[in-house]
């Protein structure tokens, strides 16, 4: 485990409803801003805006039974190599779209291949339908985790040059990406060899009573006992032995985002239970994802790059997982 402070520029994006519903108060420095209409949620994305070199693609989701979008970014010498390549899932937080990533972090990942930091990876920037915090809704409305690790991981390595295996796979977000990275990063090591949580909404699951203007109730109702049982928290223990000397894991969120006692109370946990991890407090930064990434810089992909390195090209290979569905 290590922990440290690093420094660096920007800004964006704080939550309110997160900060107003489950955060501890302990930021002093910022206060919420004003709620936002929050966005209608579609599984086909209808603005299909691609910036920054990502591609606006779809595939047929045989758990819902209909197409679901998403971003894909290619690294430059796609077209013209034959190999193989790992691949990132970034996860957007709540209110926000598959194009978040593509403004926020896929410039930094291109930087950090030009740089020789990271070696050419693929980017899929998931349709996180606004507010699910990808995990599957308990009225089945809204099954994101299954929309994605039964369908959306298979589309990827059917389509795409991947590394097929978990040790090509990185799960990442930010905020309500940040809980959904640890939910399915902790819930299927099988799947993921690397996990990283940036600012995550790890809201606390041992609310009596979920507040029905909260995100959570939207995800799980009055089912107090699957929202603690679904909590990366929680996970993290039920699979610490699946975990352990296994997974990387790392735990980010800024000095002034009232998330941080969230995610430090997270790093206890995994400290408690002897699950190695990378834990980092950037100084300055509110519950804001682009100053946080942009703070981060480059060096912080010396991380993915290690993770990444027992990743072997080979025959295309299905994910381990599915069989089990």
């Amino acid at each position: 485990m290590k922990r440290r402070l690093i420094h660096s520029s920007l800004c964006m994006l704080l939550l309110p409803a997160i900060m107003a519903t489950g955060a501890d108060p302990a930021s002093k420095a910022r206060q919420p801003m004003p709620k936002r209409p929050m966005p209608k949620a579609e599984w086909l994305e209808p603005d299909r805006g691609a910036p920054n070199g990502t591609q606006y693609r779809t595939f047929q989701c045989k758990v819902l039974g209909r197409e679901v979008s998403y971003l894909v970014w290619l690294p430059p010498a796609y077209e013209q190599e034959t190999k193989r390549y790992p691949v990132i899932y970034w996860l957007h937080g709540m209110g926000g779209n598959q194009r978040g990533g593509a403004t926020m972090f896929v410039p930094h990942v291109e930087a950090a291949i030009k740089e020789g930091v990271l070696p050419p990876v693929i980017v899929v920037l998931v349709n996180g339908m606004v507010k699910s915090f990808y995990c599957d809704s308990s009225d089945g409305r809204c099954p994101m985790e299954s929309v994605i690790v039964k369908d959306l991981i298979p589309h990827v390595d059917a389509t795409y040059r991947t590394i097929a295996g978990r040790d090509g796979r990185i799960i990442e977000g930010y905020s309500m990406g940040g809980y959904g990275a640890g939910h399915l990063g902790f819930k299927y090591p099988e799947l993921f060899a690397t996990v990283v949580i940036n600012a995550g909404a790890l809201l606390d699951p041992n609310m009596t009573n979920a507040p029905r203007e909260g995100p959570m109730f939207g995800v799980f109702g009055n089912d107090a006992a699957r929202r603690v049982a679904e909590h990366p928290r929680e996970l993290a223990r039920k699979n610490a032995d699946q975990l352990r000397g296994k997974t990387r894991i790392r735990i980010g969120c800024g000095s002034l985002d009232g998330l941080l006692p969230r995610n430090e109370d997270l790093h206890n946990v995994l400290t408690e239970l002897g699950i190695e991890h990378d834990y980092e407090v950037v100084p300055d930064v509110a519950h804001e994802s682009p100053r946080y990434y942009q703070m981060l810089g480059t060096s912080v992909y010396g991380f993915h790059a290690k993770s990444l390195r027992s990743a072997r090209e080979g025959p295309r290979a299905s994910c381990p997982s599915h069989s089990a569905f």
